[in-house]
């Protein structure tokens, strides 16, 4: 079974779950695919695998487990570098979505942000023009990747998204009611005034 040999880590047994025309985008009960699966765990030769063929296997990128989370979703959460590397590498012949929205409305971009992932944002922001990221889109909250990075004290990801062309100001400083306007060319960050009521995050997932 091409699940089973995933979680396994068995690089044979899913070449020949793949040879064997098994389907490649199957779901077990908690809706992970074996993309899903490779992703979340770090497995970067299968994910490789899964990857290296896609018109012939069919393979569906985009496809959510039971809360709404893909396989990037994952791949950035855990810091899974080298599997974000090959989603972005392959974003045209995979047809990625980079924008589908997962649980609370999170695309990856905002996902990232929000939690920290700074080299991971690069790599987004990187490959914008590629991928067509959408870097003003917001979540379920009405917040975008630079409000969640700025709520969550990320600094250095606050810098990255100031920085691209097409991010939008207007949000952010009615949001946070900034005292001093954000200047061009900015190299400084100014402390934010939190919301009244602190908006908790959870996922039985992450």
């Amino acid at each position: 079974m091409l699940l089973e040999a995933v979680k396994n880590n068995n690089i044979e047994g899913v070449k020949k779950s793949l040879d064997n025309g098994e389907d490649i985008n199957i779901r077990d009960k908690d809706g992970y695919t074996a993309l899903i699966l490779a992703s979340i765990n770090g497995y970067t030769k299968i994910a490789e695998l899964l990857l290296e063929n896609p018109e012939k296997t069919k393979i569906n990128v985009n496809i959510k487990d039971n809360y709404k989370h893909t396989a990037l979703s994952f791949a950035s959460f855990h810091y899974n570098i080298e599997i974000v590397k090959l989603f972005l590498e392959n974003s045209e012949k995979i047809k990625l979505d980079i924008n589908i929205k997962s649980y609370l409305g999170h695309t990856v971009l905002i996902l990232a942000s929000s939690y920290g992932r700074v080299e991971i944002v690069k790599l987004f922001l990187e490959n914008s023009e590629k991928t067509n990221i959408d870097v003003n889109i917001k979540d379920d909250l009405g917040y975008t990747a630079l409000i969640q990075a700025f709520r969550s004290g990320h600094t250095e990801i606050v810098k990255l998204l100031l920085k691209h062309r097409k991010i939008k100001l207007y949000d952010i400083l009615k949001y946070t009611q900034i005292k001093e306007v954000l200047r061009k060319n900015v190299n400084y960050i100014y402390k934010l005034k939190q919301p009244k009521k602190e908006i908790k995050y959870y996922d039985k997932r992450f």
